[in-house]
């Protein structure tokens, strides 16, 4: 969903958080536009990474388009494509 206009999620470090909205306007955005969302399909290292929404709303002090959007994406079902996590994760949660 979030990449560069050169089509890659990483940038030359293999980092990725450069897609990070930290604005609340554009965090918003992005929560409205996945609404619709049912199900999540990743790759192992994209699951890890995205698997800190299982408990961000633990977190003291969230502001609520973090909440909104920890709770959206723990609602959605998760396809995990991965020969080396265990069968429970790579079939979703």
């Amino acid at each position: 969903m979030l990449t560069s206009l050169d089509g890659y999620t990483e940038d030359k470090h293999g980092k990725f958080g450069w897609g990070v909205p930290e604005d609340e306007e554009v965090h918003s955005y992005i929560n409205e536009l996945t609404s619709s969302v049912g199900i999540y399909l990743y790759g192992r290292k994209m699951y890890e990474v995205m698997a800190y929404w299982e408990t961000a709303h633990r977190i003291p002090d969230q502001p609520e388009f973090v909440l909104n959007w920890a709770h959206q994406w723990k609602a959605a079902e998760k396809i995990v494509y991965s020969s080396t996590l265990p069968s429970r994760v790579a079939q979703g949660r």
